[in-house]
């Protein structure tokens, strides 16, 4: 299938006359027809008896790999992996090569294939009969496709047929591939036949824009003598083999610099140099190293572990290039660099955007053509359990005036990829804003505890275009996804997709009594008593509906419910209970006040206690009834009575559980102040209370350490 973009694409093609032989390409490589004396002779091997049937093709995509019984001598190095891909090719690397197809040979994008018929086929659409077959042993390989349609823009969205197959084999190392039947045109004749070697530097190319015909076959001879020595070292990834971008914390553990670098040619090497840097957002390097590699034979690879570290003291995007130099004569300079993405994240922010592109999409816009396509970016976030809340996406024209949807897969499905759909969102054309962010909220928020997600747009009808980001550095993180199969993205090295995945702070529910207003430590509470407390969110979302509940030492547990206006986060309201404090006996003790808020996420905040006088039954005087100094004592106590103390008075000092510590009695003529020693007691609060003649008067005084 091909993309449309916001722009027009004028196609263009040559014809190309079919000739009996060709090549050698710069290796060796050359090429007979069954047309030409002492060419390959058209011969159909059926292996649907035989082989195993490849499931899983369907429209730009590859599947694999398949693990080959015996190795395979492909240009100057060996072959033991192959991945089939829908547009008629095979490759020893996973590469999903897309129309428009490239001229072989040309480096980047998907290089170390075989295009058999490389053309827009497809194995979807309902009633598409297209069949793909795999067979190998130890002396063969062979991978046929069996009436496969070229893909139509209308439907039933197919065309035409194509049946041939592509013979490897490991006795002589030649390439057949025999083509038994072509019927149908495909878009703009865009058809590339040949092969290609791992950097692209290399091809021989049978031809361009024909059609092949039937009962015909083409063999490439690999040569026994090669025209060139190679000479060629490779930066393979940085990191881990994907080479693909990762999220990390800033302020996190500082991140190890891996660089992985191969002998991808066929002389070993001397010594050489490595180097890697560390650039931000802006082209800085933030910092850098080399270390040199002594030697390297063929085929062999070493990775590196650079002694510096990268320290993520800073938010933002950060490009990680590993590189080689000082081999001389070397035949490929475009393998000798490989960069990857580095996102770092500040994880203290209420809401964190992860996003592989830059502040805005670059590319024009990118759609299916048809209306039946989409795309889907993978993201792992910097931290677990990690709260998925919305996903974001920048749509730059929707001429169709259609809608999308917005799709969330959990990477549970085989080798990873997308498996359990964990939320589906349907944005309607009337909510799709057109050159900014569309933010989806997704209708399930959920936890990612491992592993990642995959972020799809899909689209809802034909002319809406996701918006590109051409810049790099790029994720290698991308896929297309046609008629429900995935892929990676065909251009996934050159481009991002402005899709973007939104985790924020799990939602916490938290609220706590902190503290009495009106009783503190020492309070005498003498007659019916309001009880009012702060109440405090604690949390990270509004609260309301809060149970309320206090209690004095063992009396029934009050409880009431608060249903004000919502408390938003730090926020605190005072609440009164309806029920008051009513002394019924003397006593000295404890009340304590608390929430109950369902979810609640730390129990440890939500109490507050003071310790408190009840007095009852007595005639309360005021305040100033008596004087008790020096208040705080280091060992004296004077007390100066009134005129309401008459004769006898008992004298109680209790510490602030109740327990009492010091009884005295004296008389009192109502003026003298009285002295009492409480140097035996320790340093803390204390309560004491004088009793005369059915009159009762307390104070609170603190004693100071020795």
């Amino acid at each position: 299938m091909k993309i449309t973009f916001t722009y027009l694409i004028a196609f263009c093609y040559s014809l190309v006359s079919y000739a009996g032989s060709g090549g050698p390409d710069a290796y060796g490589y050359t090429w007979k027809d069954s047309d030409e004396p002492g060419g390959p002779v058209y011969q159909w091997t059926d292996i649907t008896g035989t082989g195993i049937y490849v499931t899983g093709l369907g429209d730009d995509n590859v599947v694999g790999p398949y693990i080959l019984s015996t190795n395979f001598n492909y240009y100057w190095y060996q072959v033991k992996k192959v991945w089939v891909g829908s547009n008629g090719y095979i490759s020893f690397g996973n590469n999903n090569i897309a129309a428009t197809f490239p001229l072989i040979p040309t480096p980047g994008g998907g290089n170390n294939f075989i295009a058999g018929m490389m053309s827009d086929l497809t194995f979807s659409g309902a009633g598409n009969s297209g069949q793909c077959w795999l067979f190998d042993d130890t002396l063969t390989t062979i991978v046929s496709y069996i009436d496969v349609p070229f893909w139509s823009p209308t439907s039933p969205f197919f065309t035409g047929s194509n049946t041939f197959q592509i013979v490897l084999d490991k006795t002589d190392s030649t390439i057949t591939v025999h083509y038994q039947d072509q019927q149908g045109l495909t878009q703009a004749n865009d058809i590339a036949l040949g092969i290609e070697n791992v950097t692209g530097d290399i091809g021989l190319q049978h031809s361009a824009d024909t059609y092949p015909p039937n009962n015909f076959s083409i063999r490439y001879y690999n040569p026994s003598q090669p025209l060139i020595e190679i000479t060629d070292a490779t930066v393979a990834w940085n990191t881990e083999p994907s080479n693909a971008a990762f999220f990390a914390k800033k302020d996190g553990p500082d991140l190890p610099l891996i660089a992985n670098y191969t002998n991808s040619g066929n002389l070993a090497l001397s010594s050489f140099s490595t180097a890697y840097e560390v650039r931000n957002s802006v082209g800085t390097v933030v910092t850098s190293d080399s270390w040199p590699i002594d030697s390297l034979d063929p085929a062999i690879d070493t990775t590196i572990f650079y002694p510096m570290t990268f320290a993520t003291t800073q938010s933002g995007t950060f490009s990680f290039t590993s590189s080689l130099s000082g081999i001389p004569n070397e035949f490929s300079l475009t393998n000798n660099s490989k960069t990857q993405e580095v996102v770092v994240i500040d994880t203290t922010q209420l809401e964190m955007e992860l996003a592989y592109t830059g502040g805005q999409d670059d590319g024009v816009g990118i759609a299916w053509n048809g209306g039946d396509g989409g795309i889907s970016v993978y993201y792992e976030p910097p931290y677990y359990p990690a709260y998925a809340s919305d996903t974001r996406f920048r749509i730059v024209g929707n001429v169709g005036l259609t809608g999308f949807a917005a799709k969330v897969w959990d990477d549970d499905g085989p080798n990873g990829g997308p498996g359990t759909l964990l939320d589906s969102v349907y944005v309607p054309e009337s909510q799709v804003v057109v050159g900014g962010p569309t933010n989806v909220p997704l209708d399930s928020p959920f936890f990612i505890n491992n592993g990642g997600v995959y972020i799809q747009w899909e689209m809802g009808g034909p002319n809406i275009n996701i918006g590109r980001d051409v810049v790099g550095p790029f994720s290698l993180r991308t896929y297309e996804v046609l008629s429900g199969i995935w892929a990676e993205y065909r251009d996934r090295e050159t481009e991002d997709f402005y899709i973007h995945l939104i985790i924020t702070q799990p939602p916490t529910w938290d609220g706590g009594a902190t503290q009495f207003f009106g009783l503190v430590n020492g309070s005498v509470v003498s007659q019916s008593t309001p009880v009012r407390t702060w109440v405090k969110n604690f949390g990270n979302v509004d609260i309301t509906s809060v149970e309320m509940n206090y209690q004095y030492e063992n009396d029934p547990v009050v409880t009431e419910m608060y249903s004000g206006t919502l408390i938003q986060p730090g926020d605190s309201v005072l609440y009164t209970f309806m029920t008051q404090l009513v002394p019924l006996v003397d006593d000295l003790g404890q009340i304590c006040a608390w929430t109950n808020l369902p979810g609640d996420a730390d129990p440890l905040n939500d109490t507050t206690c003071v310790n408190i006088e009840l007095v009852t039954g007595i005639n309360e005087i005021d305040a100033l009834s008596f004087e008790i100094w020096p208040n705080p004592t280091n060992g004296q106590l004077y007390i100066s009575p009134n005129s309401e103390m008459k004769d006898h008075v008992s004298i109680e000092v209790a510490d602030m559980l109740g327990a009492i510590v010091l009884q005295e009695e004296f008389a009192t003529n109502g003026s003298s102040p009285y002295m009492i020693d409480v140097s035996g007691l320790n340093g803390g609060a204390y309560v004491i209370k004088m009793q005369t003649e059915g009159s009762v008067f307390s104070r609170r005084f603190l004693r100071t350490e020795r």
